[in-house]
């Protein structure tokens, strides 16, 4: 072994060092990834369907003009340009956001607590909110969406 370190020890030296440098490189370059603060997302007001543009960075339901929790988030799909429709509207129950606010940011329930506390409905008048990991939570996220052609997510401009 020492006769090997000794006969290729500049080669060995090298190659970690060159490994060092790409490894600082590609570490520092972590910005590739859009930030979330600087995505968007559609936003609904549950009450008047006034349609908002707002980071997606929150955790709905958002304040509306009323002062009221009544924005949520609303998501849209098209089937390549001819047709957007909103296929569902998504918050958080109350009880998960005041956990939430509670829960230091390093809880490894967090993410369990993020999923179970989503509630779902279809858009329109008397739809009831739904867990989302429920029957009727799962049935609305297969609901077919009119239209032909491939779906794709809608997303607001940015």
């Amino acid at each position: 072994m020492r006769t090997f370190i000794n006969k290729f020890a500049y080669p060995i030296i090298g190659a970690i060092f060159v490994l060092a440098i790409l490894l600082l490189i590609f570490r520092g370059s972590g910005n590739v990834v859009p930030v979330a603060k600087e995505l968007k997302a559609f936003y609904v007001d549950d009450e008047t369907n006034e349609e908002f543009v707002l980071p997606a960075n929150q955790m709905p339901p958002l304040t509306g003009k009323d002062g009221r929790p009544t924005l949520v988030l609303a998501h849209k799909f098209t089937n390549g340009g001819t047709t957007v429709i909103t296929t569902y509207l998504e918050k958080y129950s109350d009880q998960a956001i005041e956990d939430l606010k509670s829960m230091p940011n390093d809880d490894p329930r967090k993410p369990e607590l993020l999923d179970s506390g989503r509630l779902i409905r279809l858009p329109g008048p008397n739809q009831k909110w739904v867990p989302i990991n429920s029957r009727e939570g799962q049935r609305i996220l297969n609901t077919p969406i009119p239209g032909d052609g491939p779906l794709q997510p809608v997303l607001p401009p940015k």
